[in-house]
């Protein structure tokens, strides 16, 4: 995986979120917490994240029940991460 796919992945992560009237406004924040600290992470190569796939993939349990869509895409995202050594 590259760059550009998590890059394309995380993009269709947020437009979820733009468009998520039906998700708290709290859990709206915190996802978009997390996807700053990936891009944040990624952009750094910071020593922490070997475990940003982990925390990734932890987040997205939250969601499953409620919203699988958007699970899928972090559970994706997770996976682009961890391939790519983060």
């Amino acid at each position: 995986m590259s760059h550009e796919d998590l890059a394309k992945a995380l993009q269709t992560v947020q437009q979820e979120l733009d468009q998520a009237d039906h998700l708290d406004a709290s859990d709206v924040e915190k996802l978009k917490r997390t996807i700053d600290e990936i891009e944040t992470t990624i952009a750094a190569k910071s020593e922490h994240a070997v475990t940003l796939s982990e925390r990734i993939s932890e987040s997205a349990k939250e969601f499953e029940a409620s919203h699988p869509v958007l699970t899928m895409n972090l559970g994706r995202i997770a996976d682009i991460l961890q391939r790519m050594g983060f």
